[in-house]
């Protein structure tokens, strides 16, 4: 099993769209150590989920931050 598989595991994502691009380590001002998961969630669609026309222009990308739970338990 890949790294990035893994960290999904551990999180419990299932969904096939997630695709893991890196882990970076950084440490908040208060002295908190985190690990930053870099991710793409990318759907392949065949029509325009707004009107349903059959003809997609993509303009781009949105970022997006998730705060997930400590492994430990603790909050």
């Amino acid at each position: 099993m890949s790294l990035t598989n893994s960290i999904l595991s551990l999180f419990e994502m299932t969904d096939p769209n997630i695709t893991v691009t890196g882990v970076t380590k950084k440490r908040c001002p208060n002295g908190q150590r985190i690990h930053v998961v870099h991710a793409n969630l990318s759907y392949q669609l065949v029509k325009c989920p707004h009107c349903g026309h059959k003809s997609l222009i993509k303009n781009g990308t949105h970022v997006s931050h998730l705060r997930l739970g400590t492994l430990s338990g603790g909050r």
